[in-house]
């Protein structure tokens, strides 16, 4: 069966393969002048965000989060998410009120909401909702953030009549659904696309195929999907005249068709990016040039890959775009070691050694090892495993299957250089079982490199006939590692050393006559590419007369632009000269006026305060409620697990009691006012959940008599406490053997400034000769103690079943409507 992950991408970009000539380099960018990329217009930082992240998820071989590479992106290039994250609402007010983003602070983004109405408010909900949806992870740790922020602006949307606005929202919740392979995303996103489609919103389209295209998890069965996903954005995006959003689509596209093994597609997607790229002076072009190096190294070509691999690196030090200078040099010592240009590739070795370990990259182990090579060969096999051991001090130990096979790769390699067998096998044993895990989801792709390595381990050790085996192997399946010819020819030459130690003249002869044929079909790949890269060559100079061309076509028509700025500037200093004038005249008004405005910013700066307040004790009673929910969830799951009856009756009784709490918090934190609690709404909610959870049915009746009273939370959790306390007790003990019966709550008003709480039952009451003063039962002290909190008294009636008094001093003037009963 086949299968597939982007591993094979990086394999591509750093596979040693048969190499080229050095051509010139190219010159500088044309029309370029080096600038920080946070200056860009934000579709190229957007854009830049998007390739170079996109780099990195296929250099770590699809084993980092995608989110979390755009974040490293983000602080490498010094660029906000901002461009991302409020892609289809982009504001440039809200620009500048976004820092928290980058500061990774969504408070401060909550309290601008806070202080925001209409449009604005709608924007932030969304931003937040973006924020959250692009968090690294963000399926698993962030999703119900997500889910509340974007759930209030779809809301709002419809109420604002934003219907756009709206679609975006659905659009950053499928990318989360999608992410997580939630079957919602998939569901979401067509019912999108055919919602968008009806209001000729095509853009919105494209963006919620490219997050199919890109988020969803690879496996066989969808990557034909994300493919035709990919394709089908692009062309909106071409069509629509978002230049750089295809580029990002089509970059994607290009890598997913190499994958699944459509090379002439793949390269020509990448090569219609680079040409876009060009096409609107996009500078950022060496993760497309990489790429295409990618792709033509897998068609077989010679004289291209080098190029590319040259434009990229002289492409990405001049925009000053460091992330991947790494990569890039390694790219270009592979390409150099493939047709024996050792001392360049060594150089280059070096300085991609050094840059990595300079941004403590843990990407270091798979270039190191050809300089561990060039060492070995220069006899100085013990300085390599220090050198080798002062970098993993360094850098540390990888945290993927990728580098981490490049990590005992290289050590292997320094104790074969020593001859130290034992060691190298440790090592060598580790290469094969980390391969093993990770062929269940790539394939075996570095195979082939674990049997040479086995077989030098043989060879070392003399024995020849395993040795010989494993040699073999790579000749009759080789991996894509190699596949390629200088391989072949060095596995030959090891076959014949092999045969001619074991006498075996027969396989040594049919060995160097295999030998020989592939030296032929070397020298005549040498002609191809020789020719090849005359052609390039020729190309580069050409490329490189007309960047000439350009560069003093553009000093000539800088001078003019000079000279029309001197005249400009004249004028402009006569104007400003005038305005001077003016602008002192108009001084004496403005001062009068600034006293106004002084007294005018105060009010709104007390006003955005009291606005902060209350929208910060709204989420304090939302996270009070969540806690007390944990802690039901945590009681009922307890209960489960307990055999004693007693002790599941305390726990249900604690859970009603956590219950009455969390339900005031829950009402404040929905309601308008946060600081008081609608009684009738609150006690009918209370005996509802109280007379569900005994399962009374009929049986017991409650009439309720409440008068609609706003009471503030300090009282109403106690007041709740009391009656929670009293309806329980009333259900469990006044009406034994399934009687039937009626309890009676009454709340109102006793003057201005008293409140009474009378409950009463008709049931059997109090045991005859109950010492009350001296009872130790928890539900009666707790009622006693919590009317003491109340300033209150408490008293009760043994007369046809029990009544219950509280009487309490009320915290400020409620305001009465007609009185409400409810049965």
């Amino acid at each position: 069966m086949f299968k597939v992950v982007v591993a094979y991408i990086l394999f591509s970009l750093l596979m040693s393969l048969h190499g080229l000539s050095q051509p010139s380099p190219p010159s500088a960018i044309p029309g370029y002048t080096y600038h920080p990329p946070h200056e860009d217009k934000l579709s190229w930082q957007r854009l830049n965000l998007w390739l170079s992240s996109t780099f990195l998820v296929i250099v770590k071989e699809g084993q980092a989060d995608a989110d979390s590479c755009l974040y490293a992106a983000s602080r490498s290039l010094g660029i906000s998410r901002f461009s991302l994250l409020a892609e289809g609402f982009d504001d440039p007010d809200l620009f500048g009120q976004s820092t928290w983003i980058d500061r990774r602070d969504p408070g401060k983004g909550v309290r601008l909401l806070s202080a925001a109405n209409g449009r604005k408010h709608l924007q932030l909900l969304l931003l937040l909702g973006a924020y959250y949806a692009f968090e690294p992870h963000s399926y698993d740790r962030h999703r119900d953030s997500v889910e509340y922020f974007l759930t209030r602006a779809l809301h709002e949307s419809k109420s604002l009549k934003e219907e756009r606005l709206g679609r975006q929202a659905l659009c950053l919740l499928g990318k989360v659904y999608i992410q997580g392979n939630d079957k919602r995303g998939d569901s979401l996103s067509d019912a999108l696309i055919n919602e968008c489609k009806r209001a000729g919103d095509q853009e919105t389209v494209a963006r919620i195929l490219a997050y199919r295209g890109i988020y969803k998890p690879p496996t066989p069965s969808t990557l034909e999907k994300k493919v035709l996903d990919l394709q089908e954005a692009a062309a909106l995006y071409q069509s629509t005249g978002n230049a750089e959003g295809a580029i990002n689509v089509l970059t994607d596209l290009g890598y997913l068709q190499i994958i699944t093994g459509q090379l002439p597609a793949g390269y020509e997607s990448h090569l219609k990016a680079y040409k876009l790229a060009e096409a609107i002076h996009y500078p950022y072009t060496h993760y497309s040039t990489q790429a295409l190096a990618s792709a033509t190294i897998y068609q077989g070509k010679f004289g291209e890959p080098l190029r590319y691999v040259y434009q990229t690196i002289k492409t990405a030090e001049i925009t000053r775009d460091s992330l991947a200078w790494g990569y890039f040099y390694t790219s270009l010592a592979l390409l150099l070691n493939s047709e024996g240009r050792t001392k360049e590739s060594a150089e280059m070795a070096q300085q991609s050694v050094k840059r990595f370990v300079a941004d403590r990259n843990t990407s270091v182990y798979n270039i190191l090892n050809d300089v561990v090579g060039y060492m070995g060969e220069e006899g100085r096999a013990k300085e390599a495993l220090a050198l080798t051991q002062d970098i993993a001090n360094k850098v540390g130990f990888p945290d993927n299957f990728s580098e981490q096979f490049f990590y005992h790769f290289v050590f292997s390699n320094c104790y074969l250089n020593l001859g130290m067998a034992d060691q190298a096998e440790l090592h060598i044993k580790k290469l094969d079982s980390l391969e093993a895990k990770a062929a269940v989801f790539r394939g075996p792709v570095r195979q082939s490199a674990i049997n040479a390595q086995f077989a030098h381990l043989f060879v070392l050790r003399k024995q020849y006939q395993k040795a010989r085996a494993y040699f073999e192997r790579q000749i009759t399946s080789p991996s894509l590692d190699e596949g390629v010819l200088p391989n072949k020819l060095v596995t030959y030459r090891w076959l014949i050393f092999i045969d001619s130690a074991l006498g075996d003249h027969a396989a040594a002869v049919s060995h160097y006559k295999s030998y020989t044929q592939l030296l032929d079909s070397n020298f005549k790949v040498t002609k191809i590419r020789q020719a090849e890269e005359l052609q390039v060559t020729y190309q580069m100079n050409e490329k490189e007369n007309q960047i000439k061309s350009l560069t003093q076509e553009a000093k000539l028509e800088k001078a003019n632009s000079e000279k029309a700025a001197l005249v400009r500037n004249l004028t402009i200093a006569g104007i400003l000269a005038v305005l001077i004038i003016a602008g002192l005249l108009y001084r004496q008004n403005r001062l009068k006026q600034r006293s106004n405005q002084v007294i005018t910013g105060k009010n709104e700066q007390l006003q955005q305060l009291l606005s902060d307040k209350e929208w910060l004790l709204r989420e304090i009673h939302h996270r009070v409620k969540n806690n007390l929910q944990i802690v039901l969830s945590l009681l009922d799951s307890q209960s489960e697990y307990i055999n004693n009856d007693a002790a599941l009756a305390a726990i249900e009784d604690n859970m009603r009691r956590v219950h009455a709490m969390a339900l005031i918090h829950q009402k404040l934190y929905q309601s308008d006012d946060i600081s008081t609690i609608s009684m009738p709404e609150y006690v009918h909610e209370l005996v509802s959940y109280a007379r569900d959870s005994f399962d009374t049915g009929n049986r017991i009746s409650f009439e309720q008599a409440i008068e609609p009273l706003d009471l503030d939370v300090s009282q109403a959790i106690p007041l709740g406490l009391i009656i929670n306390e009293v309806i329980v007790n009333a259900i469990k003990y006044a009406f034994p053997d399934g009687r039937k019966g009626v309890v009676r709550i009454r709340f109102y008003q006793d003057g201005a400034d008293h409140l009474v709480l009378q409950i009463a039952d008709n049931g059997v009451g109090l045991p005859a000769g109950l010492n009350t003063k001296a009872s130790t039962s928890l539900g009666l002290d707790l009622m006693k103690g919590l009317a003491r909190q109340l300033n209150g008294s408490f008293g009760f009636e043994n007369n046809n079943g029990l009544h219950i008094t509280i009487r309490f001093t009320v915290l400020r003037h409620h305001f009465s409507h007609p009185s409400l009963t409810n049965s």
